[in-house]
């Protein structure tokens, strides 16, 4: 009879540890989820917030054939105002190339590491910036490790 009994509490102890190991598995599912949710809201909320300046550089370069020397000349004829956000600590623009081109820049300190989420209207980079790129998406926003 003991020898059943213990052949119990074997299987019942093997249960519970499988038990926990599946927790473990699952909390570890779960928190790679939530890390991977919150990123592309993060990137999703700065990609809302900023395309409006950066469809409104496109146009002001498309009607002046050169970049706007700064953002303000874009108000109130291509955009309303210039937006801000609790998740960019600092926008930055730029004319680059000579005044062929431009640069709009977001550091952003809402993930780790921090960013650089930069629009270049000439999607040129040196080497050093390629080795810093994290990701590029909807076809605008390089992200750089800042």
């Amino acid at each position: 009879m003991s020898v059943k009994r213990n052949i119990f509490l074997c299987g019942d102890a093997l249960l519970c540890y499988a038990a926990i190991a599946l927790f473990a598995v699952a909390a570890v599912i779960g928190i790679r989820v939530h890390q991977a949710w919150h990123k592309f809201s993060v990137e999703d909320q700065i990609h809302d917030e900023f395309f409006p300046v950066t469809k409104a550089l496109y146009d002001y370069q498309d009607a002046h054939k050169s970049p706007a020397t700064n953002l303000a000349q874009l108000v109130p004829a291509y955009i309303a105002q210039i937006p801000s956000s609790p998740l960019a600590d600092s926008v930055e623009y730029s004319v680059m190339d000579g005044g062929n081109a431009w640069q709009l820049s977001i550091h952003s300190r809402a993930l780790s590491p921090p960013r650089l989420y930069c629009c270049r209207s000439s999607n040129q980079f040196t080497p050093e910036e390629k080795r810093r790129i994290l990701i590029q998406y909807h076809h605008i926003w390089t992200v750089l490790r800042d």
